[in-house]
């Protein structure tokens, strides 16, 4: 769990700016429904004014009337009080209805906020803990802090109002007592604060602990883990590892729950004390003769009235002092992506010459460089390999040139022109990427192939061309509804594919992309020998003209490349030609023999 010396403060002095600030941006998420229910909350709280002090003119009307004293005046004061109780109850109702859609277009508004971020957020971020930990944190405010705000704003809003208002009628009958009822609130407020630091505390604590919880759900529950979870019966296992963190969560929430609940037993007992004060006093005010019989019961009616809608404020204030230290963090998460320093845009976006200076990297959690001193160059048209053994640097040197990454140290050269510091979306219009740990998009099959570039999603016949060029288009013109087949069996009708066609989509969605640079990573790996030479075959003959990064275990599919590198430890241990390396008896030549043997000979294997 993160330590408590890692929670974020919420200083008291900065609750009215967060308001201000949660009122501010709940004006520009829903201007018009934040308007609407402001006034119908106006209206439900200080139209309390009138029937109280109508139904005081009424009962002093009723006390003093004598047997002749006519009907219809009663019976109008009456109607008054009726009616304008009923315009009350229903700008009250109105109020709580519209609500819930303000509440709608608010979540709406902040999510978006979060996606945002998200989708700005470099993917080196996504190697960082704490990331993860303010990722979750705000995906989970975004759906819920909002809401909540607007319930706790609205509840507090409307009680506040109403509470003004019985103030102002109690005011015209016995104001000594208006200051005594409104310290009421006081204490409530104040558990209000501290209730709600008490919850984020609590939350912001358990925030590793729930990512954990949620993986193992997953786990438990999603497809792509349950072939290995039940080969290997780890259902136990990590129902147990569940279990603990789920247990873990619940001790931590009842004492969270044990110290909020002492916090608002208190303060509701000062409260309710300040209320019987002032009851104590009217009912000595009415004994000793100091006020009559109508202001009295119209008082005392006002003091209960008002003890009611001080409950009122008392649940908005635990639901605003609750949302508030969210929201807080959640801005706070959203203006640190919004401040971050605009990258410049690069000079230029395509190469005739890319050259690779002294490049190393260090992920974020690495305890030593992933690469380090890497010099490499690719020439436009050319068709390069990178081959070497698992964590030799390959996908990271791959990534880092695909602007995924940004380097520790060194360069990236366009023509001579550095883009390691330059604004990186431009860039990678212009790469198309395909990894070895593809994403299978639950979607139509078109529309797998589509994602390439989402803005031609709709180019069909481009579509249709690179799935030919992929060898997908004749197992996709087989399915229920072509190209418009809903891939994965976890939506309705929708069709599962193998990992060999999943992995040609893959494929076809870099051809889609129509880039200049293309880089595949291990582009066969699920597939057979015949499926792998057919396919080099197409790549070297659509892909004529452009620059072809290819990153392999399969020797066999590298050895027609203009140049080879070898990586080994994060560094470049040789390059060349495939003849030249054999030549050379180097690490290529070893690792290429041992892997043609088994097929042809040793003998054979060297040539």
């Amino acid at each position: 769990m993160t330590g408590p010396d890692d929670l974020p403060r919420l200083p008291l002095r900065r609750l009215p700016a967060l308001l201000a600030g949660s009122l501010r941006l709940a004006a520009r998420a829903a201007p018009r429904e934040f308007a609407l229910v402001a006034a119908l909350q106006l209206v439900a709280g200080l139209g309390l004014v009138v029937p109280i002090l109508a139904g005081r003119d009424l009962l002093a009307t009723v006390i003093a009337a004598g047997p002749d004293t006519a009907m219809g005046p009663l019976l109008f004061k009456g109607a008054v009080v009726v009616v304008v109780l009923g315009l009350v109850n229903l700008a009250g109702s109105l109020a709580a209805g519209r609500d819930e859609i303000f509440s709608e277009v608010l979540n709406r508004y902040v999510t978006r906020q979060v996606l945002d971020v998200a989708g700005r957020a470099e993917l080196e971020d996504y190697e960082r803990p704490a990331f993860h930990d303010r990722l979750q944190r705000a995906t989970q405010s975004a759906g819920l802090r909002p809401h909540q705000l607007a319930q706790g704003l609205g509840s507090l809003l409307s009680a506040m109002l109403a509470t003004l208002g019985v103030a102002v009628a109690l005011a015209a009958i016995a104001p000594a007592l208006v200051a005594v009822t409104m310290f009421a609130v006081l204490p409530l407020w104040a558990a209000g604060v501290k209730s709600g630091q008490m919850v984020f505390a609590m939350l912001f604590r358990l925030t590793p602990a729930e990512r954990e919880r949620a993986y193992l759900l997953h786990l438990l529950t999603g497809r792509d883990a349950a072939t290995e979870v039940r080969a290997y019966a780890l259902a136990g296992f990590l129902r147990g590892r569940w279990e603990r963190r789920t247990t873990e969560r619940l001790a931590e929430v009842r004492r969270s729950v044990g110290a909020r609940l002492r916090v608002t037993l208190l303060s509701r007992l000062v409260s309710g004390a300040a209320v019987g004060a002032v009851l104590g006093v009217l009912v000595l005010l009415a004994l000793t003769g100091r006020t009559g019989v109508a202001d009295t019961a119209t008082a005392a009616g006002a003091v209960l009235l008002l003890a009611g809608r001080l409950r009122t404020a008392s649940m908005g204030t635990d639901l605003l002092f609750e949302a508030a230290p969210f929201m807080a963090d959640l801005q706070q998460f959203v203006a640190s992506s919004a401040a971050a320093a605009p990258l410049p845009p690069p000079a230029r976006t395509t190469f005739e010459h890319l050259t690779v200076e002294n490049l190393g990297y260090t992920y974020p959690s690495g305890a030593r460089p992933a690469l380090q001193g890497v010099n490499l160059e690719i020439r436009a048209g050319e068709m390069v390999a990178l081959v070497g053994e698992n964590g030799s640097g390959k996908t990271t040197l791959a990534k880092l040139l695909s602007q995924l990454y940004r380097p520790t140290e060194g360069r990236i050269g366009y023509d001579g022109v550095d883009v390691t510091r330059a604004h990186p979306d431009e860039l990678r219009a212009a790469i198309a990427v395909m990894f070895q740990d593809f994403q299978r998009y639950l979607m139509s099959a078109g529309e797998n192939i589509g994602a390439g570039r989402w803005d031609r999603i709709d180019d069909g016949a481009a579509i249709h061309t690179a799935a030919t060029a992929a060898g997908a288009d004749a197992f996709l013109a087989g399915l229920p509804h072509g190209y418009d087949t809903l891939l994965g069996p976890e939506f309705t009708d929708g069709t599962d594919l193998s990992g060999g066609q999943w992995q040609r989509l893959a494929i076809a969605r870099a051809f889609f992309r129509d880039a200049p640079f293309i880089i595949l990573d291990e582009p066969t790996a699920a597939l057979d020998a015949r499926s792998e030479h057919e396919l080099f075959e197409r790549v070297r003959a659509l892909l004529a003209g452009r620059t072809v990064l290819v990153i392999s275990h399969r020797f066999t599919a590298v050895r027609s490349a203009d140049r080879i590198y070898v990586l080994a430890g994060g560094r470049i241990a040789e390059h060349g030609s495939h003849d030249e390396l054999m030549a050379l008896g180097g690490r290529y030549a070893e690792m290429f023999t041992l892997q043609a043997a088994p097929y042809v000979g040793p003998a054979t294997a060297r040539r």
